[in-house]
């Protein structure tokens, strides 16, 4: 399989090998956090259908060297997730689910912001009022809504999924209710989304086209070298609560 350069399309000397990065100058290796099939298995559609060892990679904290210190005086972390295609029974891969918590001592939950790299990904949101999914291709900026779950689907067969996200590294996410539910409202599968009877409800599904952000000065540009030019910009991630008027633009009614 040759290697897929990343460079153009998210700022950094980084190829794709299979479902591997592969690390250019001025870069240190980061080891690489693989959600295997077992602690899959509380979310899956098909929990005993076959499925690889490996449902998708995580490499947090990556960045060039000498922004290393810029980054972390800002408090941010950029991540990479890489998600194979396959399925598991007719499900799609996907990862697990989480919410993140509130900022503590205000009403607000902690944001994030995701970017497609390489492939197709379709980000699924849920609050219990609404379930959204983002359609996203390459170059797409999609905002994790704060006190929304959010599970990333590669809906895909064929090409693999490479996602990055700027996030605020002084959390821990909850994945207990997900996982509590046997996964999201909605099993996306190659037939359709299915209800997850495990939920009192399903919410109906309302797909979505990923948004500009002007409000948090996000362009169409690759977000890591958009956030070493200008970090404050990002603060918003660290901050939601000074922010929240803006955030709930991005709600659906």
């Amino acid at each position: 399989m040759p290697l897929v350069d990343l460079k153009g399309k998210i700022g950094l000397p980084l190829k794709l090998n299979g479902s591997k990065l592969v690390f250019g100058k001025g870069m240190k290796e980061t080891a690489v956090d693989t959600r295997v099939r077992e602690r899959m298995l509380p979310v899956l559609k098909n929990p005993s259908s076959s499925a690889p060892s490996g449902f998708y990679y995580m490499y947090r904290d990556v960045c060039l060297e000498k922004d290393r210190a810029k980054i972390r005086a800002n408090n941010l972390r950029f991540d990479i997730t890489i998600l194979p295609p396959f399925k598991v029974g007719d499900e799609y891969n996907k990862t697990f689910g989480h919410f993140h918590p509130k900022v503590q001592g205000t009403n607000t939950w902690y944001p994030e912001l995701y970017e497609v790299v390489h492939g197709h990904a379709h980000y699924l949101l849920q609050n219990g009022s609404e379930f959204l999914v983002f359609d996203a291709r390459p170059g797409d900026k999609c905002l994790m809504i704060p006190g929304f779950a959010h599970i990333t689907v590669n809906p895909s067969l064929s090409e693999t999924l490479v996602m990055a996200n700027w996030v605020y590294p002084g959390f821990n996410s909850d994945y207990a209710p997900i996982e509590k539910n046997g996964g999201a409202e909605w099993f996306e599968t190659t037939q359709g989304f299915v209800p997850n009877t495990k939920y009192s409800k399903n919410t109906p599904v309302k797909i979505i086209s990923p948004r500009e952000f002007s409000e948090f000065g996000i362009t169409k540009k690759p977000m890591y070298p958009e956030a070493m030019k200008a970090p404050k910009k990002f603060a918003w991630l660290s901050k939601p609560q000074d922010f929240s008027s803006k955030f709930s633009k991005y709600l659906t009614q």
